[in-house]
């Protein structure tokens, strides 16, 4: 992988070397490295038409196809930040997204809506989307620290947070990943999540770090196991990212249908706790040719911040698997209440701190100031850290084990919820008293979102509604159930464990 300073160099290095291969390939067809370049630039140069200067940010809301990295590397070319904002969101938190960012135009493949801010909206793709304007001036430099892009989160208060990232923080993933994993310009890739989940900032930008080819898949595929996994085996993908709830069912899909190999080098876990059971229906399935990875990673620190090669023997046990040590150029540490690192055999809230690091969640200074510090640890430099607020064992070997929240936040199918902001907008349903949303287990083993809510009458609907007019698909809970009280702790808090434990 080549040095550079930002994400636009990055590329540009990768397109002179790799000019003809084809960098990006999905339902319209496909783009080499030099085509993918000349349409980005083409529509830079349209953005900065629009938008003279730097520094602002710029929606995108397409479909996943190949014109979604067209966008995101336009943006940044622009010396502008993108804002993902999600087709497939309701339009009232499209446009909360939308004012909170200040959005200046939109990079977008469908009509102006209610829920669609009222800016300057930029076709992606068209007969003139690879010219460059008449006269055009050269595009700005970018420096290592300005915004990339702006990814919104669940917040507790019923308000997504916005989280600032910086081309440096995206670099030092890069970086960090390097030494991990065996990746070349022979390699497929998948761009399997949607652009509104930070994962998709780790596909995109590994394989054009490489001259790797990516493959968009559509949401309608990525919904379907089935679908997935004829088309690994058709794309010849070798790398594919994966939250582990997801995989689990594309394992057990393969292994009981029998299809085509697909030739898969790495499957890199994050977002969730890793079980074995998945890998090894994939095993049964293909073979042992296939590597794991557990990734441990927050939006907030860029991705991804430990990593773990899971042993063969694991894959035949039935625990779950540690998220390993730190990515090169990454420093975490366990602390104790009191900001003192625990020992060996100690548990506590895990602190990460390196190039990585976000900036902080825009228009939220007291939150910032909150989460990222200022810290003199013990026998380290002072340094910027982020608290994650997670709780992590550090093994007497060095590994780091996740095990669980200091809070309500919870992760489920690799999306960070705030439960908090779920219960904020069930709360605004007439008729509802009180609410609480946990995770909850199925008959089947599966981990769903549940709202248990006190009213003097059924209103499952009426919740239901209202999760899906105001939150992300992710978000809204698959069940629904009216108590006459909510349980209660000693302490006189709401007894979460207790519902946990409630049928589904």
């Amino acid at each position: 992988m080549a040095t550079a300073e930002c994400l636009p160099e990055l590329f540009d290095r990768t397109a002179e070397r790799f000019p003809d291969a084809v960098a990006v390939t999905g339902k319209s067809g496909s783009l080499t490295y030099a085509e993918l370049r000349t349409r980005a630039e083409s529509l830079a140069h349209r953005i900065r038409e629009e938008i003279p200067g730097t520094g602002s940010r710029i929606g995108i809301r397409l479909s996943r196809d190949i014109f979604v990295p067209v966008a995101v590397l336009a943006v940044l070319k622009s010396g502008n930040a993108y804002v993902p904002l999600d087709p497939e969101y309701p339009e009232e938190r499209v446009r909360f997204m939308a004012e909170d960012a200040e959005v200046r135009a939109l990079v977008s493949d469908r009509p102006a809506g209610p829920g669609t801010p009222a800016v300057p909206h930029l076709p992606v793709a068209g007969p003139d989307a690879a010219d460059r304007p008449a006269g055009a001036a050269p595009l700005p430099a970018v420096a290592p620290g300005d915004p990339a892009y702006v990814i919104y989160t669940s917040g507790s208060t019923g308000r997504p947070k916005g989280v600032a990232v910086a081309h440096e923080s995206v670099l030092a993933l890069l970086d960090g990943c390097a030494g991990v994993f065996d990746i070349d310009e022979h390699d497929v890739w998948t761009l399997f999540h949607s652009y509104c989940f930070d994962f998709s900032v780790w596909e995109m930008w590994g394989a054009f770090a490489h001259g790797s080819r990516l493959v968009v898949v559509d949401a309608d595929v990525a919904a379907s196991p089935e679908r997935t996994v004829r088309l690994l085996a058709d794309e010849g993908v070798t790398v594919l990212n994966q939250v582990p709830s997801v995989f689990r069912t594309l394992a057990r899909v393969a292994r009981d249908t029998a299809p085509p190999a697909p030739p898969v080098r790495h499957v890199i876990f994050g977002g969730e706790p890793l079980a074995p059971h998945g890998m090894r229906n994939w095993r049964e399935a293909f073979g042992p040719g296939t590597v794991f990875h557990n990734m441990y990673g927050i939006t907030e620190t860029t991705v991804f911040v430990t990593a773990h090669r899971v042993p063969e023997h694991a894959i035949d046990g039935d625990a779950t698997l540690p998220i390993g040590l730190p990515l090169k150029g990454y420093d975490t540490v366990v602390v104790d209440e009191d900001d003192k690192p625990v020992p060996p055999g100690g548990q506590g809230e895990l602190l990460v701190s390196g190039t990585a690091v976000a900036l902080g969640y825009l228009n939220r200074p007291e939150l910032t100031a909150e989460r990222f510090v200022e810290l003199a640890l013990p026998e380290r430099e002072p340094a910027r850290y982020y608290r994650s607020g997670d709780i992590a064992l550090l093994r007497h070997d060095g590994l780091l084990e996740h095990l669980g929240r200091r809070d309500n936040q919870v992760k489920l199918h690799g999306y960070r919820i705030e439960t908090g902001e779920i219960e904020t907008v069930l709360a605004t349903a007439d008729g509802v008293q009180e609410v609480a949303v946990v995770v909850g287990t199925t008959t089947a083993g599966h981990q769903v979102l549940v709202a248990f809510y006190v009213a003097d009458e059924n209103l499952d609907r009426t919740l239901r509604s209202t999760a899906f007019g105001k939150l992300p698909l992710h978000m809204v809970p698959v069940g629904y159930r009216r108590l006459d009280a909510l349980p209660l702790s000693p302490s006189g808090k709401t007894d979460r464990t207790a519902l946990e434990r409630m049928p589904v």
